[in-house]
């Protein structure tokens, strides 16, 4: 008889103690879960935004070298739902310091700023910097043309991605990365990349 109320004992400790660790494995599970879709989100537009200003330095001072780079960053954000259309705030092609920072202010005489909206079938940017729609108007900002890639006075070119995050589920105690236009509450992503020599020689 004791035996059995030993036994009966010892189930009821143990359900005791996986009520208590199961919310927290559960919770911590989510948090997992979580914090994975975050980082992978964060690593497929920081491979982009690379990817972008490799190419937009590549291009270096041609009028195509805007819609080129904002070509190339699209071409990273496929993974994401709806090619990112509902993440990506802001893009930021600009001058940059030799700290990475913006040369003057953004938007400026060195700094385009850019809203992705995607389109299947046209220009995804507003303002749409594609020379083959149209002119493309440059006052007051960074005109491709007048980018300096000559051996010895190379610019340095940003590309800063400002995206938005939603959780999945409420396992995170905090809010949802809700980035709005001008940026503000987002997260960011900046690739920093010297232009490409266009010609031989020292400017």
């Amino acid at each position: 008889m004791k035996a059995k109320r030993w036994q009966a004992d010892e189930q009821g400790v143990a359900l005791v103690e996986m009520a208590i660790v199961l919310p927290l494995l559960i919770l911590m599970l989510f948090g997992i879960v979580e914090f994975g879709l975050a980082f992978n989100k964060r690593l497929t537009i920081g491979n982009a935004s690379q990817s972008a200003a490799r190419v937009g330095t590549a291009v270096a001072n041609n009028e195509y070298a805007d819609i080129a780079t904002l070509e190339a960053l699209e071409q990273g954000l496929i993974s994401l739902p709806g090619n990112g259309q509902d993440t990506i705030k802001l893009v930021y092609i600009y001058k940059a310091t030799s700290t990475g920072g913006v040369t003057g202010s953004c938007p400026g005489s060195y700094c385009n700023v850019y809203q992705y909206d995607y389109d299947a079938f046209g220009c995804n940017w507003d303002p749409c910097p594609d020379p083959d729609l149209g002119p493309v108007d440059w006052t007051g900002r960074w005109d491709p043309e007048s980018r300096n890639a000559v051996v010895g006075n190379l610019d340095v070119m940003g590309v800063r991605v400002f995206f938005s995050h939603e959780w999945a589920t409420n396992a995170v105690p905090v809010g949802d990365v809700s980035c709005t236009a001008p940026p503000s509450g987002c997260w960011a992503d900046t690739a920093i990349m010297r232009l490409e020599p266009q010609q031989l020689g020292v400017g």
